[in-house]
């Protein structure tokens, strides 16, 4: 219900929420099986993408409401590792047959033409992903009872994203390169709407937001590539360095859906289970391979991110 202009309240929610990210799925590599046969030649592409690991993301809101309106503050954070099992393969020489296996990296390939060149690729440490978000907001009530409520929110988010990859790619024990790429961006900043909702389920209470917001800012897209003789190692014999890099002006829509179950365990707090959704979309990322199939991209610039949280609420 609505504080009253003398009865004032201060709302705290906390959700700690086992969290995993989907899509976005990096191009960090092409594996090309070619046969070289004359009747026949075929070159099979298979893209290599990261995987994002699951891990504990935070959410953290705190209200002020008097009169009809709420003032809040809302904070989320979440830094998840990513990865790819280690890839090793050489090329076969079966009777009469003409193959070649390539592992092609941004600006790099390593080729094995027989069984005894292994070529290596492998996700280094540090490899990850990270985002927050931070909004300052008001509701006003739309619809008010004691058994449900409809609510606007208008408000400004502040946002902040980071992808930093790392790997290599080898002959083993011949030579290599090791690939650095990341995207650092400047913090983001923009509007944000939404609705909120509430409705009473006995002594519990259900709560829905969906929520839209667009962040606008700048990116440093970098990438660095270093060439090294001999065996794969902590300090290799780096030979070559080469490095480019962009910025780049973004405009990163951001839609999400949240919906909690708190119930009371005494007039101050409450407990409960929470479901949240944030779907970044057209997130640039490190540079990586421009490889196209036919219509189909390999690199998936989107990312959703979903956890499930247990939920405190305290009001003061």
């Amino acid at each position: 219900m609505s504080a009253s202009a003398a009865d004032a309240e201060w709302t705290l929610l906390l959700e700690p929420m086992y969290m995993d990210a989907y899509g976005h799925d990096q191009h960090v590599m092409t594996f090309h099986e070619l046969d070289l046969d004359p009747a026949l030649p075929t070159d099979t592409a298979t893209p290599v993408t990261l995987d994002n690991e699951a891990g504990i993301g935070y959410r953290f809101e705190v209200q002020y409401a008097r009169w009809n309106w709420t003032l809040g503050l809302d904070f989320f954070w979440f830094d998840a590792s990513q990865g790819r099992p280690r890839h090793t393969a050489a090329a076969s020489a079966p009777a009469g047959a003409f193959e070649q296996v390539i592992f092609e990296t941004a600006g790099r390939t390593a080729i094995s033409d027989s069984p005894a060149e292994t070529l290596l690729f492998e996700v280094l440490e540090d490899t990850d992903i990270a985002a927050w978000t931070v909004d300052l907001y008001a509701t006003k009530a739309l619809i008010e009872s004691a058994d449900a409520a409809l609510q606007l929110q208008l408000g400004l988010r502040n946002a902040d994203f980071d992808n930093d990859f790392h790997s290599v790619v080898a002959i083993e024990n011949v030579s290599g390169s090791l690939v650095d790429a990341s995207s650092n961006y400047d913090r983001m900043i923009g509007p944000l709407i939404g609705l909120s909702g509430r409705a009473a389920l006995g002594r519990s209470t259900l709560r829905g937001y969906i929520g839209q917001s667009v962040v606008f800012g700048s990116v440093q897209l970098s990438h660095m590539t270093r060439d090294f003789l001999g065996p794969v190692s902590m300090v290799p014999n780096v030979v070559a360095q080469e490095t480019f890099g962009k910025d780049q002006d973004v405009a990163i829509p951001i839609t999400e859906f949240r919906v909690n179950w708190l119930y009371p365990l005494s007039s101050r707090v409450a407990l409960g289970l929470s479901a949240n959704t944030s779907v970044w979309w057209d997130v640039p990322v490190p540079p990586g391979i421009p490889v196209t199939d036919g219509d189909r991209a390999f690199q998936e610039n989107t990312i959703v991110y979903f956890g499930l949280a247990f939920a405190v609420r305290v009001r003061i």
